[in-house]
């Protein structure tokens, strides 16, 4: 592979305008978009750039994968690398994660340049308001696992790239709330410590034929707080996808696919559907914290070098906007966090709610190419957009909802320790007591599915029953829980047993303490 420090004079853009800068190559660059960074190439970057010219680059790790690597991560527009001095700045604050997925490198090398042209001089007004954190390779082992065969159909790197999970299997776009990782404890640590205004989060999709260079999601949670909530569909995605339309071409919309699109059995009606609104996820994680989470989700047939440079694009127009509404961006994160939910309905398990009129949809259609190497098919886009109106399943409703509680009681026994260390390790404040001995509710089981096959190396649980009155009775060594602090709503879909996201679902709370005839060992006060 090309080295990745070739002197050179790299394309930038402030804006529509074109503009030469002096820099290096990125390894994806320098290899004419053949191969993506390996982990010590990225390390490579960030220490050229954290020993640069430009003053405002710190770099550091954030912590250490299954495997001893260490998580790299770059700051700049503050004045260290330290979650305390980002904080400190009184900027807004951004977290960028390429490589959550080791097998979509696109969102990492976007990065890695759009970095490298920031400390040769572009985008300079950024830095009176907001403090850009990235974290470009997440998967770090797993982008050690390069191969030709990884990702079937996807039109390159030809040099091949990574694998979708860590070392330990685990999909870590599915490990936001149970942190089964010690690659999410860091990255869920770093955000609970950092507490960035906005995330995104860097993919690439493959699926249906499409004509997008380039698909996207905010939280999808309808817990997510609405006027942050507004921000993203009503005016901040609408107008990123005019920008790049009209200075670029690239077609953009809202994450989806169309069942059977290649010919495979579908059930569902034919229309666009979006993946999930469970907390589980980044940006819908994100969401729940009351901040600004995006999804980013580049082509997987289009070109690897599209793929890149659409996503670079991406980040810009939207770190354009939150740069330009910084102030309000930060306020609307102090209104989530006053808005208390308690007394309120929030949704616990959720199912797709089709927006109300069918939209255009841009379709596409691809070729198959052979692999120059491995010989195995590729799907490459041609450029051509077939419209069809169709109903777009985009957005999320509660199928199932509880009113919000006062607080939520975690009884002693062998799940406190675990539920303990979540609500640590998320940042949810709980006190050791006193416990009402009257007023309580208890969850009394009346069944209990548990999936027969492991997903995340889980068997995932499903219990049904009631909320009644609990005995009154003195509860000493639990847990109290108020649900009105600013991580209320992440407090409910952590605790709340019929949550397709929580401490039950995902067996924190083992299957022998819900046996039907019993109770969940979290208790609830009501609200009044």
């Amino acid at each position: 592979m090309a080295g990745c420090v070739a002197p050179a004079e790299t394309a930038g853009r402030t804006g529509a305008e074109e503009v030469r800068v002096p820099g290096f190559e990125t390894p994806a660059e320098a290899s004419g978009y053949e191969h993506t960074a390996s982990y010590a190439e990225t390390r490579r970057v960030l220490d050229l750039l954290a020993d640069g010219a430009d003053p405002q680059f710190y770099a550091r790790s954030f912590g250490t994968t299954v495997e001893g690597r260490e998580m790299p991560l770059v700051v700049w527009g503050a004045g260290s690398a330290e979650a305390q001095a980002v904080r400190q700045s009184g900027k807004t604050r951004v977290l960028v994660i390429g490589g959550i997925h080791a097998g979509e490198p696109a969102g990492k090398d976007a990065v890695l340049a759009l970095m490298r042209d920031l400390a040769a001089g572009q985008h300079a007004a950024w830095a009176d308001s907001l403090v850009l954190v990235v974290a470009p390779i997440y998967n770090a082992d797993g982008a050690e696992r390069v191969a030709t065969d990884n990702r079937p159909l996807q039109f390159g790197p030809l040099g091949g790239m990574g694998v979708r999970p860590n070392a330990q299997g685990l999909d870590l776009n599915r490990d936001f709330v149970k942190a089964a990782s010690p690659e999410a404890q860091a990255m869920v640590s770093l955000i609970r410590d950092l507490d960035p205004h906005v995330v995104l989060d860097l993919h690439t999709t493959d699926g249906s034929p499409m004509g997008y260079h380039l698909t996207y999601a905010p939280g999808l949670s309808p817990n997510t707080p609405p006027a942050i909530d507004a921000d993203l569909w009503d005016r901040w995605l609408p107008s990123v996808s005019d920008s790049l339309l009209a200075a670029d071409d690239y077609a953009t919309y809202h994450y989806g696919n169309v069942p059977g699109a290649f010919g495979e059995e579908a059930t569902a009606p034919r229309g666009w559907y979006s993946f999930s609104a469970q907390p589980r996820f980044s940006t819908n994680y994100v969401g729940l914290r009351g901040r600004y989470g995006i999804l980013s989700e580049a082509y997987s047939y289009a070109s690897f070098q599209e793929r890149v440079d659409v996503s670079r694009r991406f980040v810009e127009e939207v770190l354009d906007r939150v740069w330009s509404e910084a102030s309000l961006v930060r306020q609307r994160a102090a209104d989530a966090d006053d808005q208390s939910v308690v007394g309120r309905e929030q949704a616990v398990r959720t199912v797709w709610a089709p927006l109300a009129q069918p939209v255009e949809i841009l379709l596409g259609r691809v070729d198959t190419l052979r692999h120059p190497v491995s010989g195995e098919p590729m799907r490459v886009r041609r450029d051509v957009r077939v419209p069809e109106v169709m109903p777009a399943f985009v957005r999320f409703q509660a199928s199932e909802s509880v009113v919000a509680p006062q607080a939520y009681v975690v009884r002693a026994g062998p799940a406190q320790a675990a539920i303990r260390g979540l609500l640590d390790l998320h940042g949810i404040r709980y006190t050791t007591g006193p416990v009402p001995e009257a007023g309580r509710q208890r969850f009394e089981v009346s069944g209990l599915t548990v999936a027969e096959r492991p997903s995340q190396n889980v068997r995932t649980q499903d219990v049904t029953g009631a909320w009644r009155a609990a005995p009154a009775e003195r509860v000493d060594d639990a847990l109290v829980v108020p649900v009105a602090q600013p991580l209320g709503r992440l407090a409910v879909a952590l605790l709340e047993p019929r949550s397709e996201d929580g401490v039950v679902a995902w067996a924190v709370v083992p299957p022998e303490a819900l046996a039907a005839g019993g109770s969940v060992p979290i208790e609830r006060i009501p609200a009044r």
